[in-house]
């Protein structure tokens, strides 16, 4: 009798029970989706290991699949799915890092590192391109908006916003949270509450947009 390649090498690998040939194809898989972001279809596999018989494949999907390591899809090009890698990245993509605290008022220092993760997938608010953060609202600034104190905001990065944005800007080591008014000689950042005035960054000022405000998060209501 002729046994697969799946059956050939018993020398147990040191992951969850692979042997070797199975944890190289495990590797494959999952380094072609991290690559690339998709699976190897089974004739590529069989490529890749100079397998000339499909069942080679069959048989090392059907016990990393048993294993958990996998997910099949069907259809004409069967693929495989590396299910630790596409959890990983669900995790990660889900976690937005809390930075600190962030002015709505008088622009105090913004605290870089980073506090604690929220998980916003549920609201649907993800971070797949690494490009949000959120910062906790101290002040009444923008109450006209909707914003108060003790509110958490989640920021995404980009250098420009539009008048009606609620923008996170950085002034020197001080970030605020306002709206951005290009004048002719100078930048305005104009607050929404009736009874504060605007602050005004001169030509040359160390002034940076940190991003736009894209979603609110309130503990109590």
């Amino acid at each position: 009798m002729i046994l697969s390649d799946a059956r050939m090498d018993d020398n147990a690998h040191g992951e969850a029970g692979l042997t070797k040939k199975q944890a190289m194809v495990l590797a494959f898989i999952e380094s072609r989706y991290v690559q690339t972001g998709s699976s190897p279809t089974y004739e590529e596999i069989a490529r890749k290991f100079k397998w000339s018989s499909a069942n080679s494949v069959t048989n090392h999907v059907a016990v990393l699949r048993k294993k958990g390591f996998i997910a099949e899809t069907s259809g004409k090009n069967r693929h495989v799915t590396p299910t630790r890698i596409v959890r990983s990245h669900v995790r990660a993509s889900s976690r937005i890092p809390l930075l600190g605290s962030i002015a709505a008022g008088v622009p105090i220092e913004a605290i870089e590192n980073v506090e604690t993760w929220f998980e916003w997938d549920a609201l649907g608010v993800t971070n797949e391109r690494g490009d949000k953060f959120a910062l906790r609202v101290k002040g009444n600034s923008m109450v006209n908006r909707g914003i108060r104190d003790g509110d958490v905001v989640v920021v995404q990065r980009q250098s420009f916003v539009t008048r009606r944005d609620v923008a996170a800007v950085r002034i020197g080591s001080d970030v605020t949270l306002k709206y951005v008014k290009q004048e002719a000689n100078c930048i305005k950042l104009i607050p929404d509450n009736d009874f504060m005035g605007p602050i005004t960054v001169e030509p040359g000022s160390d002034f940076e947009i940190m991003g736009r405000v894209v979603k609110l998060f309130r503990e109590d209501i």
